[in-house]
């Protein structure tokens, strides 16, 4: 299924397609302390489950890639299994923008229900999925592989 463009702000919320990679990569490895490998962007760039949302900046003409989230739509739920933004982007409700036009996509497609993982040290990315009305729904113990922290699960009804 096609992603359509929805802007918000400054910011375009759209498709992240192969052409982005190089910049993803660069993202995802100041971002994480276990990246994604290029080979798990092009896997879930060509998975039909997948969708794969991309935030560029307009300003300059380039529209530079801000931040990207991917999740994957499967039976009646959508499960977020990456979301950055650039460092020099961040504070700027980019991550929000991202999120929201993930859950509009999702009930746009009938899914009922949106879950993820988060690190239970994140405390950023825990309050902002708490905004949008994600509860706490478990734990996996040791879900990380860099360093064995536990996972929070959450979950939002759509």
């Amino acid at each position: 299924m096609a992603v359509g463009v929805e802007k918000a702000g400054d910011i375009e919320i759209g498709p992240l397609t192969e052409g982005d990679l190089d910049e993803v990569l660069r993202i995802e490895r100041a971002s994480f302390t276990a990246p994604w490998s290029p080979g798990m962007f092009r896997q879930d760039l060509n998975f039909p489950l997948a969708r794969c949302l991309a935030a560029r900046c307009p300003q300059g003409g380039g529209k530079p890639l801000a931040g990207y989230l991917i999740c994957w739509f499967v039976a009646d739920e959508v499960h977020i299994t990456n979301l950055a933004v650039r460092r020099d982007r961040r504070n700027r409700g980019i991550a929000g923008r991202l999120v929201e036009g993930a859950l509009n996509l999702a009930r746009q497609c009938g899914m009922r229900v949106c879950t993820l993982e988060v690190r239970r040290s994140n405390e950023a990315a825990r309050a902002l999925y708490g905004k949008f009305g994600f509860e706490f729904r478990g734990i996996r113990p040791g879900y990380y592989s860099d360093n064995n922290e536990d996972a929070l699960v959450m979950a939002l009804d759509l």
